[in-house]
């Protein structure tokens, strides 16, 4: 299997804070370029590959069509970065351009603001 072929798809728990790679966002899928290691996978963070502990991400075979809902852990508005101020406590991942978008209520299906893409809402799988 080459490089650029994913054997899967993996999501950091959005409790978690990574200190191997500020750049992995929660609700985020990230396709896995290895997993033969039994405590870690190798996932592709654009053009790079950053190896994270396997214990704090899910894995799948294949990418959601749906779009993920992040609940932020120990989110205040004080304790926020400012790009992810407006985002607020709870928000939605696009499954096709992982762009991050604040939630208002619970709704059933969203478009997203970056791609367009239109889908359900996953609120049954919320990280």
């Amino acid at each position: 299997m080459s490089e650029n072929q994913s054997r899967g798809w993996a999501r950091l728990w959005s409790g978690i804070r990574p200190p191997y790679s500020r750049n992995i966002r929660a609700g985020a899928w990230y396709p896995v370029v290895n997993s033969d290691q039994p405590d870690r996978v190798t996932i592709r963070l654009g053009n790079t590959m950053v190896d994270v502990p396997r214990r704090v991400v899910e894995i799948r075979s294949r990418r959601p069509a749906r779009f993920t809902v992040v609940h932020r852990v120990g989110y205040t508005v004080s304790s926020a970065r400012r790009s992810l101020h407006k985002l607020g406590k709870r928000y939605a991942v696009c499954p096709e351009c992982q762009w991050r978008f604040g939630l208002i209520g619970e709704p059933d299906r969203k478009q997203c603001p970056n791609c367009g893409l239109e889908g359900e809402v996953a609120w049954w799988e919320t990280t």
